[in-house]
């Protein structure tokens, strides 16, 4: 299928940066969900291309397939989109670890701020040894007397 270059270029854009691309299995639709002015067929047949070139891997669940790009794919995106080694797709870049925003709220962790601890102190030993409940069986239920017996197999008499 020949595919217009800018078209061509906006998937490859949106593939590197997202470092991921979903597609619904619906060859006859006339736009992409998330790429504007590019058809989902187009997306399809350019990724059943780079697939076969192992530059990504595919998985098709609920009518959707979903491509990711492998090491040679990225390799292949950056040579073909121009692009220096220091850019990378979102899906390798490390999160950005959270800091404590403040506010009014009290810290939830297991310290307050004074520095002290919550919970059990150091001297705390559960003891599991104490009385333990009356097993439950056939009859325990009654509390009228001794539980049943169970009924013994009546004999045939034929």
């Amino acid at each position: 299928m020949i595919i217009p270059k800018d078209h061509r270029l906006k998937i490859f854009n949106d593939l590197f940066k997202e470092g991921v691309i979903v597609a619904k299995k619906d060859f006859g639709a006339k736009k992409h969900l998330t790429i504007e002015g590019v058809s989902n067929l187009e997306v399809l047949a350019l990724m059943r291309s780079l697939k076969s070139q192992k530059h990504v891997t595919e998985i098709f669940n609920w009518q959707h397939y979903y491509w990711t790009l492998t090491d040679q794919g990225i390799q292949y995106l950056r040579q073909y989109l121009m692009l220096p080694d220091s850019v990378v797709p979102s899906t390798l870049r490390k999160q950005a670890v959270r800091t404590h925003r403040g506010g009014d709220r009290e810290h939830r962790g297991d310290r307050h701020e004074d520095g002290k601890r919550t919970g059990a102190s150091g001297e705390f030993r559960p003891n599991f040894d104490g009385e333990r409940r009356p097993r439950m069986g056939p009859g325990a239920y009654r509390k009228d007397g001794p539980p049943r017996q169970p009924r013994q197999p009546q004999e045939n008499s034929n």
